[in-house]
């Protein structure tokens, strides 16, 4: 399986280098740049349908996180400042300046150390089912997943990570996609994927956050139990005049159960803020 969702037409994937790290990108369209991050154990075939819906007016930039999909995947520890200098690193690869960042789950918390690290690149954020900081309960989610796999192998892994990003109504309703998932979790290298989650540990950006000076709109599903609605409403609150919205019925993974919702916020928040 090639990646999640099909290639969108007319797009180009190349390896940039950003720091020393080769880093698998996938582009679509031309104008205001908006750069896509995804979440902890995907790659950027999440954003494909996001790249074919908006390149007609944006350049749209999706890329593989340090230790995912065809970037490289040098032994760890990882850590969310190293992942949040490797976007830095390949937005001045490319060349841009100033670009929107949508970041989901711990592409968000990227997208939030990126804004503060580097400022002078991030003019718009957009963050989905994310987290401002880590909580024990994360720290003994991802443990799980991780015992479970050296114990009973990846696809126990990928079922406990399926009960927590994907909301019981989805999964009830979508069993030869669950299945799908199954899979393409599984057949992941563990190493990196193992590096990945631990990065998450120890991760705090609360007293950081009134620094972002940026239009920002926060997204949450009501059925997130991995990054709850009420900490994604902590991040609205901390960044002065961020927007929250919350999908009914969502879980953690909104792009994949409700698509067309995400595809409007970020639409109308494009409209109103990236020219």
């Amino acid at each position: 399986m090639n990646g999640w969702f099909p290639p969108p037409s007319g797009a180009t994937e190349r390896r940039v280098d950003a720091g020393g790290l080769a880093m698998k990108i996938v582009e679509a369209g031309s104008g205001p740049a908006v750069l896509l991050i995804h979440g902890l154990g995907w790659d950027h075939s999440l954003w494909n349908p996001t790249l074919q819906q908006f390149a007609p007016r944006y350049r749209m930039i999706a890329a593989d996180t340090r230790g995912h999909g065809g970037s490289d995947k040098p032994p760890g520890p990882y850590d969310m400042a190293m992942f949040a200098r490797d976007y830095a690193a390949l937005v001045d690869s490319l060349g841009l300046k100033r670009l929107c960042v949508v970041g989901l789950s711990q592409g968000g918390m990227v997208a939030q150390k990126l804004a503060l690290l580097r400022p002078d690149l991030v003019s718009a954020l957009m963050l989905i089912s994310t987290s401002c900081r880590s909580a024990p309960s994360l720290r003994d989610n991802m443990e799980a997943r991780i015992a479970a796999m050296d114990k009973a192998g990846p696809e126990a892994a990928a079922k406990i990570a399926a009960e927590s990003i994907f909301s019981p109504a989805w999964r009830g309703a979508n069993a030869n996609e669950l299945a799908r998932f199954y899979a393409w979790r599984a057949a992941m290298p563990s190493d990196p994927l193992n590096a990945a989650t631990r990065a998450l540990y120890d991760f705090d950006l609360s007293k950081d956050l009134p620094r972002i000076a940026v239009p920002t709109l926060v997204v949450a599903g009501s059925e997130d139990v991995l990054t709850r609605p009420a900490g994604m409403e902590e991040i609205a609150a901390l960044i002065p005049g961020a927007e929250y919205r919350l999908i009914p019925g969502a879980g953690h993974m909104i792009p994949v159960e409700q698509p067309a919702a995400v595809a409007a916020l970020l639409s109308a928040f494009l409209q109103a803020h990236v020219h």
